[in-house]
């Protein structure tokens, strides 16, 4: 990006981040949803914010609130099916972060996938920010098919780092 762009997108307040994420782990179908047993599970996201005053002022609705897109892969189910969502930063409401995508199977049904990082504190950091909970529900008919444990790999953490740019 050169200086001038980047000289008009903070005149204009419009300077926003992105930064590429990958969680990897496991998943189980839940009441015959699937086959049995634990099956891989991982998802590949660039989350961030087109506008970051927004994004940083506890009074807007979209504070802390990140646009994500990218793909999932649930073993038995999708792989590499594009997924599109937000990333939702809840350190200060709830302790949380939260994952919220869509995402369709190869017949086109939709699916929901919400998974969460809890009960973060400043002593837990490296346990909470890494470990993620999450769902899998079929959106056509409210039940839930799969339950997640998906983890943030420390190796990957100085790819996650150098993916921050400014957009």
């Amino acid at each position: 990006m050169d200086i001038g762009a980047l000289k008009k997108m903070l005149r204009e307040r419009r300077i926003g981040f992105a930064m590429d994420e990958v969680m990897t782990g496991t998943h189980r179908f839940v009441n015959g949803a699937g086959p049995e047993g634990e099956r891989p599970m991982s998802f590949r996201v660039t989350w961030g914010t087109r506008r970051l005053w927004p994004y940083l002022n506890p009074r807007d609705p979209n504070f802390m609130s990140n646009f994500l897109e990218g793909a999932v892969t649930v073993d038995g189910l999708v792989e590499d099916a594009p997924c599109r969502g937000r990333l939702d930063l809840l350190y200060f409401s709830d302790a949380k972060i939260r994952y919220t995508f869509d995402f369709k199977d190869a017949q086109g049904r939709p699916f929901r996938y919400i998974g969460e990082k809890v009960n973060i504190r400043p002593w837990n950091l490296h346990r909470t920010h890494a470990t993620c909970y999450g769902t899998v529900t079929d959106l056509e008919t409210g039940k839930d098919i799969s339950k997640s444990v998906l983890y943030f790999r420390w190796n990957t953490l100085p790819s996650f780092l150098a993916s921050l740019r400014l957009m």
